[in-house]
């Protein structure tokens, strides 16, 4: 998937065994919701072009009003934005399963 295919209304996105989405809201917004369309966050654009002449993408939580990451691998973003509304202890903290 290419950082065009986002400019489709809307992206299925299969991670962790489910079915997520990525719709277009508006030029450079997109939501990212589960199989429930219940919304996980928002992917945004930061910047049209980055270093590597990529597209550059932010990460925002529901409940953030700031990205948490940003990059220009959509795909690694989106996936964040999921493992923070599934695992959100593990995700925001980094703890892979520590005691």
């Amino acid at each position: 998937m290419s950082a065009s295919e986002l400019e489709m209304s809307s992206v299925r996105y299969p991670y962790r065994g489910r079915i997520f989405h990525v719709e277009k809201q508006a030029p450079g917004r997109w939501v990212v919701l589960d199989e429930s369309h219940a919304e996980l966050g928002t992917l945004i654009r930061v910047s049209v072009e980055g270093e590597e002449h990529e597209p550059v993408f932010g990460a925002v939580p529901t409940g953030f009003t700031e990205t948490l990451h940003e990059g220009s691998d959509w795909k690694m973003l989106v996936a964040s934005l999921i493992n923070e509304a599934l695992e959100p202890e593990t995700a925001s903290t980094g703890n892979q399963g520590e005691a």
